[in-house]
């Protein structure tokens, strides 16, 4: 999981950078739930689902859910297809189905959700995956408000019942990032992203942040953007081995290579130094981001700038630097 610093950018344009939670606004249908609407009543607790592949069997996918006691679910439609929305949405009238009017990325489609939902606190999970029984309980709440955490992440296993590594460890060789994937052997172990954007997120905290970064297209230095921002602004997210998540297949693999994506990473989250409190991006990075980005001086500089800016309106948020908090990450592996 080794990325050089910037090679291997293509040229493209990338959007501002967002400022505020939610801040592109996507059209959508929602169908069901209708007694949501209006935030009449109360949600203390929501889960957002998210659809990829082929469908499940949904109907046994939502039983579970509901018989687990999850009374609020927003389930985020990845596609236009409808036809089998009228026996759910008859048979599951709590459930709000929500179907995006255009094409969106995995972070954007959780943002929306959140959005919808007036909840303190939000699981996200996936169609091709299923709480075992008894692997999430009301005590596992009660720990990520009581640490006030952003994040609470599962521990994961395959149709097999294996485990999955998913506690993601960070690390800096000179001035090359990456990533690695480790089992979660100690309970509240700390990781840089909820694997898979799966976990128990606090809604408050996550719109703090800023949600995820629409202009990120790859999912996961999407993830990951949104996991060490959290962590730089004095955040955390800790997995907790009582709180278990299992796929029906094999998990889908990352696609970890340096590309435009990772561009956007780079300025918002490695590039940042702290000065007497207050983060700034120098200028003498500059140099360095135009000879590895790939870009033409004038693109380079349009998108160094932009991150500037964006630096500079979240400059008190920032309570540490990239390379401080990897050479004190806890080192329980």
């Amino acid at each position: 999981r080794y990325n050089p610093a910037i090679r291997g950018c293509v040229n493209i344009v990338t959007n501002i950078i967002p400022t505020t939670f939610n801040e592109r606004k996507v059209s959508h249908t929602i169908i069901g739930g209708m007694q949501y609407r209006g935030s009449e009543q109360r949600e203390d607790f929501c889960v957002i689902v998210l659809n990829r592949g082929r469908k499940y069997y949904r109907q046994v996918f939502f039983e579970q859910l509901l018989a687990e006691g999850f009374t609020s679910v927003i389930s985020i439609e990845s596609n236009s297809d409808v036809s089998d929305m009228e026996s759910l949405s008859g048979k599951f009238p709590q459930i709000r189905f929500l179907f995006p009017q255009e094409q969106l990325t995995i972070g954007e489609m959780i943002n929306i959700g959140f959005a919808e939902t007036a909840a303190p606190y939000i699981m996200v999970m996936w169609n091709d995956t299923h709480i075992p029984p008894g692997s999430f309980t009301p005590r596992v709440l009660e720990k990520v408000k009581q640490e006030h955490l952003f994040c609470a992440a599962p521990v994961l296993s395959n149709i097999k019942g294996e485990a999955v590594p998913n506690q993601i460890v960070p690390s800096l060789n000179g001035n090359a990032f990456s990533t690695e994937q480790l089992p979660c052997i100690k309970n509240k172990t700390a990781t840089i992203y909820p694997y898979d954007f799966m976990g128990i997120y606090s809604r408050t905290k996550c719109m703090q942040l800023g949600g995820f970064d629409y202009t990120i297209q790859n999912p996961y230095w999407q993830n990951l953007d949104l996991g060490f921002r959290a962590h730089l602004w004095g955040e955390s997210i800790r997995m907790f081995t009582s709180f278990r998540i299992q796929y029906e297949g094999e998990p889908a693999p990352e696609n970890i290579s340096a590309d435009a994506s990772y561009r956007q990473f780079y300025l918002k989250n490695l590039a940042p130094e702290l000065t007497n409190g207050t983060a700034a991006i120098p200028f003498k990075l500059f140099f360095t981001y135009l000879r590895n980005s790939g870009l033409n001086p004038l693109r380079t500089w349009q998108h160094f700038s932009a991150a500037q800016r964006w630096t500079e309106l979240n400059k008190t948020a920032f309570k540490t630097t990239a390379r401080a908090l990897i050479e004190h990450w806890e080192p329980f592996i």
